[in-house]
């Protein structure tokens, strides 16, 4: 038991984290944590605007998890003047992006999920500054590299559109692979064939050039 006076936001978070690795995303509610720390839902208002506003504090942990995770896999990467030293940074990252994945499944979630989003409510005192002192630097951060990591390869510091298209790539494949999409034999290396390729492509070719694509759909 935590006594109500001794309860803060990191507790609280630290609670909810351990209730969802333990029984999953959708195990997760005010009434469920609270019971885990044996206070009244009530109390727990005073450290988190209300259940959005804990997602929300959950996706900014996993988005810290999987950019300290990124960081360091990066760091990993070899660097060499051969060809291939300019993709590995995003190589690398990509693995380690699956691999949180795969590991944190219920923080994944959390972090791709569109109930994260800071939430505005009226109706408390509190929400406001609450809700505004949210964090969300750890997942600017994210992005921030993998805008990094494309750029490097793009040539350009704020590729966003290549940024997207690399993301949209990894979640897919996570979704997929979740999904059970990919049947008993697995992916048999789609996932490094697809990673490369995409790196290949993003790659800033030599004549300074890409071919147009349309946007448009016909």
């Amino acid at each position: 038991m935590v006594y109500p006076s001794k309860l803060s936001r990191e507790i609280v978070v630290g609670s909810a984290l351990s209730l969802i690795r333990q029984q999953g995303v959708d195990a997760l509610g005010m009434r469920a944590v609270a019971a885990r720390l044996a206070v009244r839902p009530a109390s727990l208002y005073k450290h988190v605007v209300d259940l959005a506003g804990l997602q929300s504090l959950l996706a900014e942990h996993a988005a810290l998890d999987l950019l300290t995770a990124i960081d360091a896999a990066i760091a990993r990467a070899p660097r060499s003047a051969n060809g291939e030293s300019p993709k590995m940074p995003m190589l690398f990252m990509a693995n380690e992006y699956l691999r949180f994945a795969r590991e944190q499944p219920a923080l994944y979630a959390m972090l791709t999920s569109d109930t994260t989003r800071l939430p505005i409510t009226a109706s408390s005192s509190l929400a406001a500054p609450a809700a505004s002192s949210i964090p969300q630097a750890s997942r600017a951060a994210l992005w921030k590299r993998l805008l990094q990591v494309v750029g490097d390869l793009t040539g350009s510091a704020d590729d966003a559109d290549a940024a997207v298209a690399l993301w949209a790539f990894l979640h897919g494949f996570i979704a997929l692979e979740r999904g059970g999409m990919f049947g008993a034999s697995g992916s048999k290396g789609g996932f490094a064939r697809g990673v490369k390729a995409m790196a290949a492509g993003l790659r800033r070719p030599a004549s300074g050039g890409y071919p147009v694509i349309s946007d448009s759909v016909t």
